[in-house]
């Protein structure tokens, strides 16, 4: 009996892929190849350009308590600060809580954490508990 085709494992296995391949380039001081970069474009035709910028301005960076909690935040191209889940698979952003579905399950902030977890310029800085609880507060409140 032939298996359904997966469109979400074959879009997962190929972004996998190639932000390993990403971080191959890094670690070993290469530049990453148009191939690779025209494959995020491929698979990102609207946000592939932006996550680029955001990244190029170094825009990402892990926030840390000192109890150990962890998020991230991206900013804006307009510079406004997005959360983006320890995990990595929810923003802050209006495009994100907005036009959240199985075809678009990614906004420009999530890609843009990923290539820089992949590039190894996610940027660390330590804020305080109350500060953490406050953002983590607004996390969970923008998705209810």
């Amino acid at each position: 009996m032939a298996k359904e085709f997966d469109e979400n494992r074959w879009f997962n296995l190929t972004l996998r892929g190639l932000l390993n391949e990403i971080e191959k380039c890094c670690t070993s001081k290469k530049e990453v190849t148009e191939d690779l970069l025209a494959s995020i474009h491929t698979l990102f035709p609207i946000h592939s350009i932006t996550a680029l910028d955001l990244i190029d301005h170094r825009s990402v960076s892990l926030l840390t308590s000192p109890s150990g909690r962890k998020i991230y935040s991206c900013l804006g191209s307009l510079g406004t600060p997005y959360l983006i889940c320890y995990t990595g698979f929810t923003c802050t952003c209006p495009s994100f809580r907005h036009n959240f579905n199985i075809e678009n399950l990614w906004c420009k902030h999530l890609l843009a954490l990923q290539l820089s977890l992949a590039m190894g310029v996610v940027q660390v800085k330590e804020v305080s508990e109350e500060i953490m609880m406050t953002m983590l507060n607004e996390l969970v409140m923008c998705h209810e």
